[in-house]
């Protein structure tokens, strides 16, 4: 099996590599290994990037979404070369043959070898118990902390299989929705981003999606109520509002819509028909102060409401792939 990653965020690799690791495929563990050593170059890297002041003049989310790239695929090209040595070391507790740098071979070379003996000196046998009397010590197997130590790479080998699929299915449902973001954001003088930053929290990147009785899904990305204005299908939903500073639970109509682009359009016709919004939209050429004012507007309740935009507008995978879909006429995948 062969999961090279070509490039950082190539996520069909990993459910191969996931695949060979069930099987216990010494390849598979020797890609893990190499992964965890790329994770830490990664850090290392970062480390030394915060270290430099920001460029204040020349700065951007777009340079910094392209050095993050950088970094990572810098850290996979050092990780699959000689690497650092780490990858060696976490390959052995994981138990993968791992080549002895002094001889070239593994310990399956010698199986079937004849056994030297050699003599050698027995000391007086002692019981763990007297022995940890006497040097005055708790008789602790070290069998536990191989255990405490095995238990926890395989802690940080789930957490990062988990941590690449929450970025893939953050990457799906940015490709999903771009083109009609983009549409909307084009009728409103905003970006692009801070519609689908919007989107994602409104949805948790689309996972709490209202969904109809039939289970077809209501498309209302953007949380829009059903007053007496909507003429559409409406939906009742639990959701969650601040009063007076305090989260609580209710219930609420909501629009439903036929697909994410009527989603979209009426977002926006929402936004340019509601005079209370006329503010945010002129400062449609700044995403954060847009959606600061939205908030002011009275747009959610939630007092983070704008924090919360700004911050996943800021994520890595929706700046790259954003990023990505301007370079490249090709869809994204």
């Amino acid at each position: 099996m062969q999961a090279s990653p070509a490039i950082y965020n190539d996520f069909q690799a990993l459910g191969s590599l996931k695949k060979g690791a069930r099987e216990k495929s010494p390849e598979a563990i020797k890609q893990v290994a190499r992964q965890f050593e790329s994770l830490f170059v990664q850090m290392m890297l970062k480390s030394m990037r915060d270290t430099v002041p920001d460029n204040e003049l020349f700065g951007s989310n777009a340079e910094k979404a392209y050095q993050d790239m950088y970094d990572k695929q810098l850290s996979m090209h050092i990780s699959e070369g000689r690497g650092i040595g780490l990858a060696k070391v976490i390959e052995r507790q994981l138990g993968g043959a791992v080549e002895s740098d002094v001889t070239g071979r593994s310990p399956a070379d010698y199986r079937g070898a004849p056994v030297r003996t050699v003599p050698v000196r027995i000391a007086p046998v002692v019981d763990k118990t007297t022995q940890s009397t006497i040097e005055n010590k708790p008789a602790v197997s070290t069998l536990q902390g191989s255990v405490v130590a095995v238990t926890g790479l395989e802690g940080q080998k789930r957490q990062l299989e988990n941590a690449d699929e929450k970025r893939g299915k953050q990457a799906q449902f940015i490709d999903s929705i771009l083109p009609h973001a983009q549409q909307a954001a084009e009728k409103l003088g905003v970006d692009a981003e801070v519609l689908i930053a919007q989107s994602a929290l409104e949805t948790g990147w689309g996972k709490y999606l209202p969904v109809k009785a039939d289970g077809e899904s209501s498309y209302n990305f953007f949380g829009i109520k059903a007053d007496q204005r909507w003429q559409g299908e409406r939906l009742e939903v639990a959701t969650r509002e601040y009063r007076h500073g305090v989260m609580q639970q209710e219930k609420a109509e909501f629009r439903v819509y036929e697909s994410a682009s009527q989603a979209f359009d009426d977002y926006a016709r929402f936004i340019l028909e509601n005079p209370r919004y006329q503010q945010a939209l002129e400062y449609g050429y700044d995403a954060k102060a847009y959606a600061r004012e939205l908030q002011k507007a009275g747009y959610a309740t939630d007092p983070e409401y704008a924090n919360k935009i700004n911050r996943i507008r800021n994520d890595e995978v929706l700046q790259g792939r954003v990023e990505l879909k301007k370079l490249s006429k090709v869809p994204l995948t």
